[in-house]
Protein backbone atom coordinates (compact mmCIF):
# COMPACT_ATOMS: atom_id res chain seq x y z
CA UNK A 1 0.00 0.00 0.00
CA UNK A 2 2.57 2.14 1.10
CA UNK A 3 4.30 1.55 -2.43
CA UNK A 4 0.99 2.66 -4.11
CA UNK A 5 1.05 5.78 -2.59
CA UNK A 6 4.29 6.40 -3.14
CA UNK A 7 3.91 6.06 -7.02
CA UNK A 8 0.66 8.02 -6.80
CA UNK A 9 2.57 10.93 -5.92
CA UNK A 10 4.95 10.88 -8.61
CA UNK A 11 2.36 11.45 -10.87
CA UNK A 12 0.47 14.47 -8.71
CA UNK A 13 0.63 18.07 -10.40
CA UNK A 14 2.21 19.59 -7.21
CA UNK A 15 5.32 16.91 -7.45
CA UNK A 16 6.80 18.49 -10.19
CA UNK A 17 9.98 20.41 -11.08
CA UNK A 18 10.68 24.31 -9.75
CA UNK A 19 10.89 25.93 -12.41
CA UNK A 20 14.29 27.58 -13.02
CA UNK A 21 13.06 30.74 -14.79
CA UNK A 22 14.99 29.36 -17.94
CA UNK A 23 11.79 28.04 -19.35
CA UNK A 24 10.72 29.91 -22.85
CA UNK A 25 7.91 30.68 -21.42
CA UNK A 26 9.05 32.44 -18.40
CA UNK A 27 9.12 36.33 -18.77
CA UNK A 28 12.70 37.59 -19.70
CA UNK A 29 13.78 40.85 -17.30
CA UNK A 30 15.87 43.67 -18.39
CA UNK A 31 18.33 44.74 -16.20
CA UNK A 32 17.37 48.33 -14.83
CA UNK A 33 18.68 51.61 -16.20
CA UNK A 34 21.28 52.62 -14.24
CA UNK A 35 20.89 56.30 -12.92
CA UNK A 36 23.37 59.01 -13.72
CA UNK A 37 24.88 58.68 -10.43
CA UNK A 38 25.33 55.36 -10.56
CA UNK A 39 27.02 55.93 -14.12
CA UNK A 40 29.32 58.65 -12.55
CA UNK A 41 30.42 57.65 -9.68
CA UNK A 42 33.83 56.49 -9.28
CA UNK A 43 37.75 57.22 -10.10
CA UNK A 44 39.00 58.48 -13.44
CA UNK A 45 42.52 58.71 -14.46
CA UNK A 46 44.08 60.70 -17.10
CA UNK A 47 44.64 59.24 -20.11
CA UNK A 48 45.06 61.58 -22.90
CA UNK A 49 48.84 61.89 -23.25
CA UNK A 50 51.12 64.62 -24.59
CA UNK A 51 48.72 65.44 -27.53
CA UNK A 52 45.93 66.81 -24.94
CA UNK A 53 48.31 68.64 -22.96
CA UNK A 54 49.77 70.28 -26.07
CA UNK A 55 45.81 71.06 -26.79
CA UNK A 56 45.70 73.16 -23.69
CA UNK A 57 48.75 75.32 -24.68
CA UNK A 58 46.65 76.25 -28.16
CA UNK A 59 43.79 76.67 -26.71
CA UNK A 60 45.85 79.61 -24.13
CA UNK A 61 47.34 80.80 -26.94
CA UNK A 62 44.64 81.26 -29.01
CA UNK A 63 42.66 82.92 -26.26
CA UNK A 64 44.96 85.69 -25.57
CA UNK A 65 46.06 86.30 -29.31
CA UNK A 66 46.29 90.12 -30.15
CA UNK A 67 46.01 90.45 -26.31
CA UNK A 68 48.31 93.64 -24.02
CA UNK A 69 49.99 91.72 -21.32
CA UNK A 70 49.44 87.96 -22.67
CA UNK A 71 52.11 86.81 -21.35
CA UNK A 72 51.42 87.00 -17.75
CA UNK A 73 47.37 85.94 -18.81
CA UNK A 74 48.99 82.89 -20.79
CA UNK A 75 51.03 82.49 -17.31
CA UNK A 76 47.63 82.42 -15.04
CA UNK A 77 45.47 80.90 -17.47
CA UNK A 78 47.81 77.74 -17.92
CA UNK A 79 48.48 77.40 -13.97
CA UNK A 80 44.67 77.14 -13.85
CA UNK A 81 44.43 74.56 -16.95
CA UNK A 82 46.53 72.40 -14.90
CA UNK A 83 45.79 68.94 -15.99
CA UNK A 84 44.30 66.82 -13.06
CA UNK A 85 45.55 63.03 -12.77
CA UNK A 86 42.45 62.13 -11.09
CA UNK A 87 38.93 63.09 -10.53
CA UNK A 88 36.75 61.21 -8.11
CA UNK A 89 33.11 61.74 -8.51
CA UNK A 90 31.43 60.82 -5.63
CA UNK A 91 27.04 60.90 -4.87
CA UNK A 92 26.03 60.86 -1.57
CA UNK A 93 22.41 59.85 -2.25
CA UNK A 94 20.82 63.12 -0.88
CA UNK A 95 21.72 65.01 -3.93
CA UNK A 96 24.64 66.24 -2.93
CA UNK A 97 27.67 65.37 -5.73
CA UNK A 98 31.65 66.15 -4.75
CA UNK A 99 34.03 65.97 -7.17
CA UNK A 100 37.56 65.25 -6.12
CA UNK A 101 41.17 65.37 -7.13
CA UNK A 102 44.48 64.86 -4.51
CA UNK A 103 45.67 68.56 -3.86
CA UNK A 104 42.45 70.18 -4.99
CA UNK A 105 39.57 71.44 -2.82
CA UNK A 106 37.13 69.05 -2.74
CA UNK A 107 33.97 70.81 -4.83
CA UNK A 108 30.65 69.52 -3.38
CA UNK A 109 26.97 71.35 -4.01
CA UNK A 110 23.65 70.16 -4.55
CA UNK A 111 23.05 68.51 -7.89
CA UNK A 112 19.95 71.08 -8.36
CA UNK A 113 22.08 74.11 -9.95
CA UNK A 114 22.14 76.12 -6.33
CA UNK A 115 25.28 78.11 -5.86
CA UNK A 116 27.60 77.52 -3.24
CA UNK A 117 30.76 79.91 -2.75
CA UNK A 118 33.89 77.42 -2.89
CA UNK A 119 37.81 79.04 -2.58
CA UNK A 120 39.56 77.26 -5.67
CA UNK A 121 43.57 75.70 -5.37
CA UNK A 122 44.58 79.51 -6.49
CA UNK A 123 42.60 81.28 -3.57
CA UNK A 124 40.41 82.11 -6.42
CA UNK A 125 36.49 82.60 -4.31
CA UNK A 126 33.88 81.23 -6.98
CA UNK A 127 30.22 80.82 -7.14
CA UNK A 128 29.95 76.96 -7.97
CA UNK A 129 27.74 75.09 -9.04
CA UNK A 130 26.58 71.39 -10.51
CA UNK A 131 23.72 69.23 -12.17
CA UNK A 132 23.36 67.03 -14.29
CA UNK A 133 22.64 68.81 -18.31
CA UNK A 134 21.50 65.67 -21.07
CA UNK A 135 23.25 63.22 -19.57
CA UNK A 136 26.75 64.89 -18.57
CA UNK A 137 27.28 65.70 -15.22
CA UNK A 138 28.07 70.18 -15.53
CA UNK A 139 30.37 72.45 -13.18
CA UNK A 140 29.72 75.95 -13.96
CA UNK A 141 31.35 78.85 -11.80
CA UNK A 142 31.86 81.98 -11.88
CA UNK A 143 34.11 85.05 -10.40
CA UNK A 144 34.17 88.86 -10.75
CA UNK A 145 36.55 88.65 -13.81
CA UNK A 146 34.91 85.86 -15.60
CA UNK A 147 33.45 82.12 -15.48
CA UNK A 148 33.98 78.55 -16.58
CA UNK A 149 32.61 75.23 -16.56
CA UNK A 150 33.73 71.74 -16.78
CA UNK A 151 31.53 69.08 -18.36
CA UNK A 152 32.25 65.43 -17.50
CA UNK A 153 30.66 63.28 -20.20
CA UNK A 154 30.84 59.21 -19.96
CA UNK A 155 31.59 57.53 -23.61
CA UNK A 156 28.86 54.92 -24.15
CA UNK A 157 31.34 52.17 -23.14
CA UNK A 158 30.85 53.72 -19.31
CA UNK A 159 34.45 53.52 -19.16
CA UNK A 160 36.11 56.53 -20.86
CA UNK A 161 35.00 60.20 -19.89
CA UNK A 162 35.68 63.36 -21.84
CA UNK A 163 36.39 66.39 -19.59
CA UNK A 164 35.83 69.88 -21.51
CA UNK A 165 37.17 72.65 -19.94
CA UNK A 166 36.21 76.36 -20.59
CA UNK A 167 37.47 79.83 -19.22
CA UNK A 168 35.78 82.93 -20.15
CA UNK A 169 36.78 86.43 -19.24
CA UNK A 170 35.83 90.28 -20.67
CA UNK A 171 39.54 90.44 -20.39
CA UNK A 172 40.43 87.78 -23.12
CA UNK A 173 39.77 88.26 -26.39
CA UNK A 174 38.89 84.26 -26.76
CA UNK A 175 37.55 81.11 -24.83
CA UNK A 176 39.78 79.09 -23.58
CA UNK A 177 38.46 75.39 -24.65
CA UNK A 178 40.05 71.88 -24.04
CA UNK A 179 39.16 68.24 -23.57
CA UNK A 180 40.69 65.98 -21.76
CA UNK A 181 40.27 62.03 -21.63
CA UNK A 182 39.98 59.97 -18.44
CA UNK A 183 39.77 56.08 -18.13
CA UNK A 184 37.84 54.49 -15.20
CA UNK A 185 39.97 53.11 -12.62
CA UNK A 186 39.42 49.65 -12.43
CA UNK A 187 37.29 48.38 -9.27
CA UNK A 188 35.38 51.68 -9.13
CA UNK A 189 31.79 51.41 -9.66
Amino acid sequence: MLTALAIGALGCPDSSRPKTGLEPSSPVRAPAPQTDEQRYAGTYIYAGGEAERAGIKTAVDHATQGMVGKNIARDELMKRSEVRPTYTIRFDGKGNVAVETPGFPSEVSSLDGTEVQFKNKYGDVLQNRQRFVDGALLQESRTSDGGGSTQFRLRPDGNTMVVTRASRSPKLPGVVEYHLTYARQPGTP
